[in-house]
């Protein structure tokens, strides 16, 4: 009896899983097809969005916002998006910004954070993670790590006359990375 209720479990959890796959594949079919109109930046950064990982931290209470930021990183082709909340207090007030993503998404990326974490007070140096990649709120690193940012500072980082090099030239120097022997 016992094996039997194994097998039949192990064939619900495939045909499950078949199913997860199945639907995947439909929506990817979808998503690829279909061209969003309200795309913005060139068709290279749109490319170069496609890539980033944006990884948002939140406080609890944020929770209905989540489609309202997913939105809004849609709109610059940005479609890899992953919510987290804090059961408890508030995320870090720090931004990672990785060396590959555009200014544009870049300054949403800080304008989000401003608007939906309480504000930034910290970046994290570029060289700890991917290039195609943003945390907002992150508490995966010591506070050591962290960088702090004076108010002037990040409004020269939100300064849409920036190109994406001089944005990340700028954000190097203010972490200190442009100093770095290596």
């Amino acid at each position: 009896m016992k094996k039997r209720n194994r097998f039949l479990s192990l064939r619900c959890g495939l045909a499950a899983v078949w199913g997860l796959a199945v639907f995947q594949m439909a929506i990817s079919a979808d998503t690829m097809t279909a061209s969003p109109v309200t795309a913005t930046g060139s068709s290279e950064d749109r490319e170069i969005n496609k890539k980033i990982l944006v990884e948002v931290f939140l406080a609890s209470e944020r929770k209905n916002d989540a489609a309202a930021i997913q939105k809004e990183f849609e709109t610059y082709s940005v479609t890899r998006i992953r919510f987290q909340f804090f059961k408890l207090g508030n995320p870090p007030e720090n931004i990672a910004i990785g060396s590959n993503v555009t200014a544009d998404v870049a300054r949403l990326a800080i304008r989000l954070a401003v608007t939906y974490n309480r504000g930034i007070k910290y970046l994290l140096p570029q060289f700890r993670f991917f290039p195609h990649y943003i945390a907002i709120g992150t508490s995966a690193f010591d506070e050591s790590f962290q960088i702090p940012i004076r108010l002037e500072d990040l409004k020269q980082l939100s300064d849409p006359a920036l190109t994406t090099p001089q944005f990340h030239e700028l954000y190097r120097r203010l972490t200190g990375e442009d100093k770095r022997p290596f």
